[in-house]
């Protein structure tokens, strides 16, 4: 099980340089990616050890935001389901969680990584976890992925925050720019007409009250010596109306040489 962590934004320091012959999945096919995978669960036994490593071999990866979907017959969005040729900061978290907890490719891309995406692994836009604070963090729980440590490392320093998640407004003002990944080919009319079906999603959900605990800044010299290697980091910002999540970012800490 991964560790899971709520904190203001952090001032990194850069991760050390990886090894020279370290794999970079970037630059590799996916039967050589399949090979380097294996090789690095076989070295590496400790989950802990293996997110290190796994993480490693995506430095270097294009950043794009909003780079994946889900795939060739998604209904908005037809982005590929998994890259290692561009990621965000989520979807970089989730594919590191996947390869990390998965030895086998394939079942980690297809199997494993859904299911971290989406709720219950069931691939759809409106499964996807969107909402880091609604979806991501307490889906991912309830799968058994992830357990959530910031109240033991800020102890008594910790401190929460709320928020009023509304995808209903989310969704009612979703724009064509969110219609992605469709063929050049594709007339505006029916890019339009898809955009009027996920608008039209908004009707289903009701607004969800999240209350959160999060490492206040005057904690964070403290706490960093409590936080173990590769656990995920999620930046909370001050809450703001025309934001519709609290949480901005997405990182994992590891340390290199005494370093988060």
């Amino acid at each position: 099980m991964l560790k899971v962590l709520l904190a203001p934004l952090l001032i990194l320091a850069p991760l050390a340089a990886a090894a020279a012959d370290s794999p970079r999945f970037y630059g590799m096919n996916e039967k050589d990616i399949a090979a380097a995978l294996k090789k690095i669960h076989k070295d590496n036994p400790e989950l802990q050890s293996r997110v290190e490593a796994v993480s490693a071999a995506f430095l270097g990866t294009p950043y794009k935001e909003g780079c994946l979907g889900e795939g060739g017959d998604g209904q908005f969005d037809r982005d590929p389901v998994y890259s290692f040729k561009l990621v965000d900061c989520t979807t970089s978290v989730e594919q590191v969680m996947a390869l990390s907890l998965d030895g086998d490719l394939d079942k980690a891309l297809r199997e494993t990584l859904q299911k971290i995406r989406y709720k219950d692994g069931q691939v759809g836009y409106t499964n996807r976890n969107h909402f880091t604070e609604v979806d991501w963090i307490p889906n991912n729980a309830a799968a058994g992925f992830l357990e959530d440590i910031t109240e033991k490392v800020a102890g008594h320093k910790t401190k929460y925050i709320r928020k009023l998640v509304s995808k209903h407004d989310w969704y009612a003002h979703k724009t064509l720019a969110e219609i992605q990944g469709f063929p050049p080919t594709t007339s505006q009319s029916e890019k339009e007409q898809r955009l009027s079906e996920l608008q039209a999603l908004a009707s289903g959900f009701k607004d969800e009250a999240s209350t959160i605990p999060y490492v206040p800044m005057d904690a964070l010299p403290s706490a960093l010596t409590l936080i173990p290697s590769g656990t995920i980091a999620n930046l909370v910002r001050e809450d703001r109306p025309d934001k519709p999540s609290i949480i901005s970012h997405q990182i994992l800490l590891i340390d290199k040489g005494g370093v988060k």
